[in-house]
């Protein structure tokens, strides 16, 4: 591979190298001398001797109904490739977005900067590791790009569709393929680099047998974002034509696609070529997933998106109230919606503000096992003002560090014990993370 050292090192001179070191399972190696790691990876890529390594951990995280998710964390040398190949393949493979689908913005963000002229004053914010923000964040900034869509024309009926086990399943040889068309000869060495990395990653589970199936969840950067938006361009203007066809509308974020349509019938014969587009490209829709709403009002009450409006100015005591006490009424009334987005709205807002009545049962929800095994260290932050007794709030989230399984949640709990737990022995916890690796 062809890349003098100045450019190579310029490439990490980002946010990136920042959230390297912030990687969720801590380094163990000693203090690293960037510089000097950086010519020696940069002389293993130019000297074809780079191999990637055994990921350090999987972080596992609970993904729908105490599903697991597994996401490696590499070793620095793996993270640093794999981003120096999309890095450098990005103005080929993260460009031609279809109108309507959102997500395939680049490390640069030229794509992004379209997007949000799309849906200007919508309060978009896309969940993005490099800048560091919440999954929160990505349903929230969805919820308003779905609302937008919902009164563009006289849509009677609603799907929702998402993609089973979508990153797991990408086949390498139909993304290969595709991302050799498109890119110049100069690059072809860094698209053998990339999947040198994407055929090898995951050897200590699946043995020398070369990976032909599946990218992983990257935790650091947007890599296996770009790459998998991008597997789904093609997919993306045939579906855009066959809504067209229908007087339909099509939106996707990632995996996560909502169909607009008049009737059910028009509903029906596009989820089944959306199916039949799937199939080609090795995915399939996750049947147990779809969601149909029959009416706008269905179909807005299970976005929530009269809550999120109320919820919207975060110090207006009168609407905040409203839409707590509706997310409750949604609660008591069995009604299905997107009850985890909500609670963490209300998690950013002062508890001076909602009612005393309403907060006992709020504190509730947010000690959900279930609900905090999906937070970070800045949600824990929150709680802990609004509690506002350190030996409850500790007490509880000890008693569930014995309890959760999905290593995530402790891995996030040591991170915020160091930082705002002085002088805590984080042993117990660094045990219960080993037991649990096995």
């Amino acid at each position: 591979m062809n890349i003098d050292k100045p450019s190579f090192l310029k490439l990490f001179a980002s946010k990136f190298w920042t959230k390297l070191s912030d990687s969720l399972v801590p380094f163990t190696d000693k203090p690293l001398d960037k510089a000097a790691f950086l010519e020696q990876l940069h002389q293993d890529v130019t000297d074809f001797t780079y191999t990637p390594s055994h990921p350090r951990d999987y972080i596992v995280f609970n993904k729908y109904n105490g599903i697991s998710r597994y996401v490696p964390t590499f070793t620095r040398k793996d993270y640093c490739v794999y981003f120096l190949c999309v890095k450098l393949l990005e103005n080929e493979i993260a460009v031609n977005r279809v109108e309507g689908t959102f997500g395939g913005w680049t490390l640069g963000n030229p794509i992004r900067l379209k997007e949000e002229q799309e849906i200007i004053e919508l309060d978009y914010i896309p969940f993005n590791t490099l800048n560091d923000l919440s999954w929160s964040d990505e349903w929230r900034s969805f919820q308003n790009i779905a609302k937008t869509y919902k009164d563009l024309d006289d849509y009677k009926y609603f799907t929702n569709i998402d993609i089973a086990n979508f990153y797991d399943t990408i086949n390498l040889s139909i993304l290969e393929r595709k991302i050799r068309h498109c890119v110049t000869k100069s690059k072809q060495d860094v698209v053998t680099l990339l999947f040198h990395f994407l055929h090898n990653w995951n050897k200590k589970l699946e043995g020398y047998s070369s990976k032909t199936i599946g990218i992983p969840q990257d935790e650091i950067g947007d890599c296996s974002r770009i790459l998998a938006n991008f597997y789904l361009q093609d997919y993306d203007l045939t579906m855009k034509e066959i809504c067209d066809h229908y007087g339909a509308k099509f939106i996707r974020f990632a995996d996560d696609q909502i169909i607009y349509s008049k009737s059910k019938e028009d509903a029906t014969n596009i989820l089944f070529e959306a199916s039949k587009l799937l199939f080609k490209i090795n995915l399939n829709i996750n049947s147990g997933k779809v969601k149909e709403f029959k009416s706008k009002e269905e179909f807005e009450t299970y976005w929530a998106f009269e809550i999120f409006e109320n919820l919207k100015d975060i110090e207006n005591e009168e609407k905040i109230n409203t839409g707590v006490e509706m997310y409750f009424d949604n609660i008591d009334k069995g009604i299905k919606f997107r009850d985890t987005s909500v609670l963490r709205r209300i998690l950013t807002i002062d508890f001076k503000f909602i009612k005393p009545a309403l907060r006992h049962r709020l504190l509730s929800g947010f000690f959900n096992p279930d609900f905090l095994s999906g937070l970070e260290l800045w949600h824990f932050r929150k709680i802990r003002l609004k509690v506002n007794n350190d030996d409850e709030f500790f007490k509880m989230l000890d008693g569930l560090a014995a309890t959760i399984i999905f290593n995530s949640f402790l891995y996030q709990l040591l991170n915020f014990y160091k930082k705002d737990r002085a002088g805590y022995d984080t042993t117990g916890i660094e045990k219960r993370i080993a037991d649990l690796r096995g």
